[in-house]
C-alpha cells in the first residue's frame, strides 16, 4: 500500500527530530541518571531502523554514521574514557551501523520479492487473456487462409485477383504466426530434455532461418567452437529460441549486413550468441526488451525476446544482451551443462 505524499514528506523531518531529541536529552541527562542513559543509547536505534526501512541500506548506514558521530563526544565528554568504555562505545557504534545496512538490506530484499511476485501476477494474467484471444483467432484466421488459396486456385494464372489474393494469403499467414508466438508465449513450457549435440543443432537452425535471411538480403554465418561438450535441453524449445533471435537479428540488419551464429564453452555454462551490425539496443530499450508486447517493428508482436528469455530460464539459464564491435548487437543465450 502507497502512503499519500503529504505523509512520505515527513519522513525526513521525524528522522531528524528523533534524533536531535534522542542526542538533546542525551546529553542532558549525563551518565548520573544510568537507566534513563542506556535506555536513551538505545533509543537511536529508532531512527536508524526508520531510515533504513524507508531508503534502504546506505540510508542506514548514513545516520548511523550520523549518530555515532553524536554519540562519539557524550562518550569523550561525559565518561571517564577507559579501556572498558572505549570498547564499549565501538561495539555501539558497529552495532548502529549494522543495524542500519541490515535492516535496509531485509527491506530491500522483501521489496525485490514483492515486484517479482507482481510481475508473476501480471505476467499470469497477461498469459491467460493472451491465450484467450490467440485461441479465439487462430480457427478463423485458418478458415480465411484455407478459402482464400482455394479460390486462388480457381483464377486464371497472372490476373490481377490472383495477385490480391497472394497478398490476402500472405498477411493471413503472419497473422498466423503471430498468434503462434502468443500461444507460446502463454502457454507454461513442459520440457522434454535430451542430450543435444549444439552443432548440429546449430546448422538445421541455420537451414529453418536461411529464407527470411534470403529475402532481407543478410548473410548467415556461423563460429561453433571445436568439441563442444552437449547439453541437456529440450531440442524444439532451444531451437526455437535461436530461430527467434535469428529473425530478430536478421530484421535488424541492413541489406548486405551479416548475422552471425558462435557457440563457445565458459566454464561451467556454453553460450549461444547471435550478434548482427544494425543500429544495437539503447540503454532505455535494454530495460523493457524482455517485456511482453514491447516492441520497436512496426509489424513486431514483442514476444519474440520474452519467448526466449522464458526459455532459456525455463533451463536454468538465461539470456543476456551486449553490444557487438563496431555496431549492432549481441544476444546471449547461456545454459548450463549437464552434470556428470
Amino acid at each position: 500500500m502507497k502512503l499519500p505524499e503529504r505523509y512520505t514528506r515527513l519522513r525526513l523531518p521525524l528522522v531528524v527530530v528523533l534524533v536531535a531529541s534522542i542526542c538533546y536529552l542525551h546529553f542532558r541527562l549525563g551518565p548520573d541518571k544510568a537507566v534513563a542513559s542506556v535506555f536513551l543509547q538505545d533509543l537511536y536505534f529508532l531512527p536508524i531502523i526508520l531510515t533504513g526501512f524507508w531508503w534502504g541500506p546506505w540510508m542506514g548506514l548514513a545516520i548511523a554514521l550520523v549518530v555515532s558521530g553524536l554519540y562519539a563526544p557524550y562518550v569523550a565528554l561525559v565518561h571517564h574514557l577507559t579501556p572498558a568504555t572505549i570498547t564499549a562505545a565501538i561495539t555501539q557504534m558497529v552495532l548502529f551501523a549494522g543495524v542500519g545496512l541490515l535492516v535496509g538490506w531485509l527491506r530491500r530484499r522483501e521489496q525485490a520479492h514483492q515486484d517479482l511476485a507482481r510481475r508473476a501476477e501480471n505476467l499470469a494474467a497477461v498469459g491467460r487473456a493472451v491465450a484467450s484471444v490467440a485461441h479465439d483467432m487462430k480457427i478463423p484466421l485458418m478458415a480465411i487462409g484455407g478459402f482464400t488459396a482455394q479460390v486462388k486456385r480457381k483464377l486464371v494464372p497472372g490476373g490481377p485477383e490472383e495477385h490480391k489474393l497472394e497478398m490476402v494469403i500472405e498477411q493471413t499467414a503472419r497473422l498466423e504466426g503471430m498468434v503462434r508466438e502468443m500461444l507460446d508465449f502463454s502457454r507454461p513450457l513442459e520440457l522434454h530434455r535430451q542430450s543435444l549435440d549444439l552443432k548440429a543443432l546449430a546448422a538445421r537452425t541455420m537451414e529453418v532461418a536461411a529464407p527470411m535471411a534470403e529475402q532481407n538480403q543478410v548473410r548467415l554465418t556461423s563460429d561453433l567452437e571445436e568439441g563442444l561438450p552437449t547439453v541437456e535441453a529440450d531440442p524444439e524449445r532451444l531451437q526455437q529460441a535461436l530461430i527467434n533471435m535469428l529473425n530478430n537479428a536478421v530484421q535488424a540488419s541492413p541489406p548486405l549486413g551479416e548475422v552471425s551464429l558462435s557457440a563457445w564453452r565458459q566454464g561451467d555454462e556454453v553460450v549461444l550468441a547471435v550478434s548482427d551490425h544494425g543500429p544495437g539496443v539503447s540503454a532505455a530499450q535494454r530495460q523493457h526488451l524482455f517485456t511482453p508486447f514491447y516492441t520497436t517493428k512496426k509489424d513486431g508482436t514483442g514476444l519474440g525476446l520474452p519467448v526466449v528469455h522464458k526459455v532459456a530460464e525455463a533451463h536454468g539459464g538465461r539470456l543476456e544482451v551486449g553490444d557487438n564491435s563496431p555496431n549492432g548487437a549481441v544476444f546471449r543465450l547461456v545454459l548450463p551443462l549437464e552434470k556428470s
